[in-house]
């Protein structure tokens, strides 16, 4: 709408129009010029500024309206002079100042509570109103504390005005202090327009419950934070391990280590396994039982061990444990206070190595000489009841009965393997002595006869020379002790019994057999016999030698080299001991012409 301003002006220009020649051009005018009316107030202008009435504009007729305007003398032009009112309507001067009050009844910090306000001084009428902001879970009626109206001084010389109020200032509104810290840029501005400099700003005293809110606030702003840098944190260390395990999934470096703890009583050296995982920088440790290569038993489980260990809390320290660093081959490693020296490693985690670091890890040499471990002597038998008796009782308090094996005894139980031997003597009387050896299998049990007196005028006695018994093999005694077994048992072995020493020369056919069918089963082995020419030449050497071909020559009258094989075995007889019908027919054939001479005579030449 446009004012009864511009009414009364649009009156005054429509009745100079009437005046002209033509009657209807008054209404065409009429017309275009509504279209550009506008206000008196301008509302582009600015605030609280004045525009002159300017009603018609960009009109085709604008010389003939402007210069009837200017004739007509009209009481709506703009004043030189505008009334004072104008002029401060809708000024308002703004002041931050603050009140303290004082609660007697309670105690402590929450006595004193200082509100921080805002003074509004409205300039047409000289009214202040005054409101504090409104703050959140503060517990106090906060908001409008003074309503707009005038405010009388105390000793009633009138009311506040602009003149009372500046920076610093102290008044005295329904009975409290308001004290001036400071104000706008408007107020300011205004107040150097009027001649009066504005002081600076100052400082309002602290709230004890705003620096509780102030200390509470920055501890919930600090928790918040700490909040997200532990989320970021989080997501961070999420994000590194779905890196590393897409990257080191089942990589594991292995390095070989020795635990020495031979200082320790009952202590060994213990070969251990250590597999350290890429992944999570986790270890376990295995430990090899007895050598390098034994039987792998878990040592300790897998986690994250620190390099020093203390106490329990050590566990909790991520980062003082140990890392790939820690590991290589000559490097000592504390786990939970066993050192353990790393010798080698796989060939993977030798190729990693090579990769990340660049250096190619030799293996150390741990081998150390076998050192024997003394041990008690076993102590000689008494000669009450068996060896291996004995020795139970050495080992045990409670001694249990020697070890038998049964399936042994049920395999060769009633058989008996029997051999010809000789007494091996320097004294030529004890040399031509003969015996028979009867091996019992099923218990390795011995019993020795001898045979040396069933011929005529030989003056010796013939009978049992030692008892069914198990022989122990010389220089063995205690828990070393060894007997004879089925395997010591052959032609042209040496038995020794009770410090005498006998030469199997011979066996019988029931022997030869079993040793066949032994051999044949893989459950034995049959000792080969050397010919019987070769052990008659071991027998007869030298002197002997001699004086039998001296014989030979003496039996032989014709001087032909040749002897009928009654008077050849009848010579060779007494060499012949031990010797089986087979060994005697090996020699006959040997001193035949021919395979084809069935003449019964010997060629005792081709003999010797």
């Amino acid at each position: 709408m446009f004012g009864f301003q511009n009414l009364l002006h649009w009156g005054w220009e429509m009745e100079y129009l009437s005046t002209q020649s033509d009657p209807n051009h008054w209404k065409e005018h009429w017309v275009r010029a509504k279209k550009d009316l506008r206000p008196a107030w301008s509302v582009t202008s600015g605030k609280r500024s004045w525009s002159a009435p300017n009603t018609i504009a960009n009109d085709v007729h604008g010389s003939r309206m402007l210069a009837a305007r200017n004739s007509v003398a009209s009481y709506l032009d703009q004043p030189k002079t505008l009334p004072a009112f104008v002029h401060v309507d809708k000024v308002a001067l703004r002041f931050r100042c603050w009140i303290k009050d004082d609660l007697a009844l309670l105690t402590g910090t929450d006595r004193v509570i200082i509100h921080k306000c805002i003074l509004t001084y409205n300039l047409i009428d000289d009214s202040f109103n005054m409101m504090e902001p409104r703050q959140e879970n503060s517990g106090l009626n906060q908001g409008c504390i003074l309503r707009r109206q005038r405010v009388q001084k105390p000793d009633g010389s009138g009311v506040y005005t602009w003149r009372d109020l500046f920076v610093g200032a102290e008044i005295v509104i329904r009975g409290q202090v308001v004290h001036m810290v400071d104000c706008d840029d408007y107020t300011r501005k205004w107040y150097r327009e009027q001649g009066q400099e504005l002081g600076e700003p100052l400082q309002a005293p602290t709230d004890p419950n705003e620096i509780r809110e102030m200390r509470e606030r920055r501890k919930r702003k600090d928790y918040e934070m700490a909040k997200q840098r532990r989320i970021q944190t989080e997501m961070m260390q999420v994000e590194e391990v779905k890196h590393r395990f897409l990257t080191y999934d089942r990589k594991v470096l292995r390095f070989y280590g020795v635990w020495d703890d031979r200082i320790n009583i009952f202590g060994a050296r213990h070969y251990v396994t250590i597999r350290f995982y890429l992944f999570d920088y986790t270890l376990d440790v295995q430990e090899h039982e007895g050598a390098r290569t034994g039987r792998k038993t878990r040592f300790l489980v897998r986690q994250r061990i620190p390099r020093r260990f203390k106490s329990l809390d050590d566990l909790k320290d991520q980062s003082n444990c140990i890392s790939m660093d820690d590991l290589y081959i000559g490097a000592r490693v504390s786990i939970f206070g066993k050192g353990v020296f790393v010798y080698d490693c796989d060939e993977f985690t030798r190729r990693y190595y090579a990769s990340q670091f660049g250096e190619t890890m030799q293996p150390i040499n741990i081998t150390e000489a076998a050192v024997p471990i003394p041990r008690l002597p076993t102590p000689p038998s008494n000669g009450l009841g068996a060896e291996e008796d004995s020795i139970q009782n050495c080992k045990m308090l409670r001694p249990k009965p020697a070890y038998r094996d049964m399936a042994k005894y049920k395999k060769y139980a009633g058989k008996v393997m029997r051999f010809t031997a000789r007494w091996d003597s320097e004294r030529p009387e004890e040399n031509c002595r003969s015996f028979i050896i009867s091996f019992y299998p099923a218990d390795d049990t011995v019993s020795i006869w001898e045979t040396s007196g069933n011929g005529r005028n030989t003056g010796m006695a013939s009978g049992k020379f030692l008892e069914r018994m198990k022989l122990v093999k010389p220089g063995t005694s205690g828990t070393k002790i060894k007997n004879y077994t089925q395997a010591d048992f052959f032609v042209g072995a040496a038995i020794v019994a009770q410090t005498r020493k006998f030469v199997l020369t011979s066996m019988d056919s029931f022997t030869s057999r079993l040793m066949d069918l032994e051999e044949q089963s893989g459950g034995g082995k049959k000792k080969k016999q050397l010919p019987a020419a070769i052990r008659l030449a071991e027998r007869v050497q030298g002197e002997e030698r001699e004086s039998l071909m001296e014989a030979f020559r003496v039996a032989d009258r014709e001087k032909s080299g040749k002897l009928v094989v009654e008077e050849f075995m009848e010579i060779l007889s007494r060499q012949l001991y031990g010797f089986s019908d087979a060994d005697i027919m090996e020699l006959i054939d040997m001193c035949r012409a021919n395979e084809r001479d069935f003449t019964g005579i010997v060629d005792y030449e081709a003999f010797g």
